[in-house]
């Protein structure tokens, strides 16, 4: 949010072409307009009984898949990580089809993942950071080098600074915090940020898979 001030001089220093994002967003946001519904009682019932079931159905399969890959050497991946991947795979699928036009969707989405985020981080202490000061340093390195490698990509394409902080949050946060930061932008870009939000926890989800186990046979 803080770089949102910065926008103007990043796109200048980048040469950055802000019409086709410009087109791209009232396309977006008129898809999702056209297929907007107001929700009931009876919607949100609905959705929440569904999610449940999903939930209880995506945590036996998380099991067996855990089982199943320990017993060929891959134990890395355990349940929670091949759960959150049956439901990315799962959630992509549902989108396509008239269950991800339902009403009040988007909406217990970012209800739970608020909940999820809250819940993890409720079990956090800010203690740990002191017992092991070098993750803070890592942590500051990282970011140090991503921002540099945002900028370097965006000289190289001319992206401007909406686009690639949405596209860096998209990974992380998913649909719930990539509309909000590209919203921050202009109001215009939370089609945008939905778009990517979606792309990017699906992309991130198996990239992360990946790395995990590149270095696992580092290790």
């Amino acid at each position: 949010m803080l770089a949102v001030r910065y926008a103007g001089k990043w796109n200048h220093s980048v040469k950055a072409d802000t019409s086709k994002l410009q087109a791209v967003a009232d396309a977006a946001n008129a898809e999702v307009a056209k297929g907007k519904k107001s929700a009931n009682a009876s919607d949100w019932i609905f959705l929440i009984g569904l999610s449940l079931v999903v939930s209880a159905f995506s945590q036996v399969i998380g099991t067996s898949l855990n089982g199943a890959l320990k017993s060929v050497g891959l134990g890395m991946f355990d349940k929670g990580t091949l759960t959150t991947v049956f439901v990315t795979i799962l959630g992509l699928i549902c989108a396509l089809t008239p269950l991800g036009k339902l009403p009040a969707v988007e909406d217990l989405s970012n209800v739970y993942l608020y909940a999820v985020v809250s819940l993890l981080a409720s079990t956090a202490s800010v203690v740990d950071l002191l017992s092991a000061p070098m993750w803070v340093v890592y942590g500051v390195f990282i970011l140090a080098v991503h921002v540099v490698l945002m900028f370097l990509l965006s000289k190289t394409f001319h992206w401007d600074l909406c686009m690639v902080s949405t596209a860096s949050l998209a990974n992380i946060g998913g649909a719930a915090s990539a509309p909000i930061v590209a919203s921050a932008y202009d109001p215009s870009y939370a089609g945008i940020g939905v778009l990517m939000g979606v792309l990017g926890a699906a992309v991130g989800n198996f990239f992360g898979l990946g790395a995990g186990a590149i270095l696992h046979l580092m290790a």
